[in-house]
């Protein structure tokens, strides 16, 4: 393993809103066959097996999420990334072996508390006008910065403290 197998990915002062990140994947059959066997899933809506002909297999919603999910911890923040939320909304069921674009995009950097939100969409990577089958907003804690080094530079003189009550003075 290399030093740079062992990299994080950016700290939450090294992102800023409006960055990207995109990608296009391919859901195959065997993707659904692996979610299936790791949940004990077994909807027939999943599986051609069990279909009906006039009835398409349908890409089960909990792999879209693993796709978010892995984007989130491998690449866009990257490795260190923690996903604490996540609102999906899927408006087409999509068949298996669809091959499909996300994008992602920062939409808030909340320094103070150490999360950003990130808003995804998934279209057909073939469709020209990129309507959309998938939309969603995730929370993330980007990898935590080393604040070792900050210590010093901290005054800890601008800290108080409140005690509870329904009223401040000021």
């Amino acid at each position: 393993m290399t030093n740079q197998d062992n990299q994080l990915g950016k700290p939450i002062s090294a992102i800023q809103v409006g960055a990207t990140f995109s990608l296009t994947e391919t859901i195959k059959e065997r993707d659904v066959l692996l979610y299936m066997g790791v949940t004990d899933d077994s909807n027939p809506a999943y599986l051609k097996q069990t279909q009906d002909a006039e009835m398409k297999t349908v890409v089960p919603p909990i792999a879209l999420m693993g796709i978010l999910t892995r984007t989130v911890s491998m690449h866009f923040p990257g490795p260190g990334s923690r996903l604490i939320e996540m609102n999906l909304n899927i408006s087409d069921p999509i068949p298996h072996n669809s091959t499909l674009t996300f994008d992602f995009e920062i939409i808030r950097v909340e320094e103070l508390k150490q999360f950003v939100t990130i808003h995804a969409i998934g279209y057909y990577a073939d469709d020209p006008r990129h309507e959309r089958v998938l939309d969603a907003i995730l929370t993330v804690l980007p990898p935590e910065e080393n604040l070792d080094q900050l210590t010093d530079k901290i005054d800890a003189g601008v800290f108080q403290r409140i005690t509870g009550g329904d009223t401040f003075d000021y």
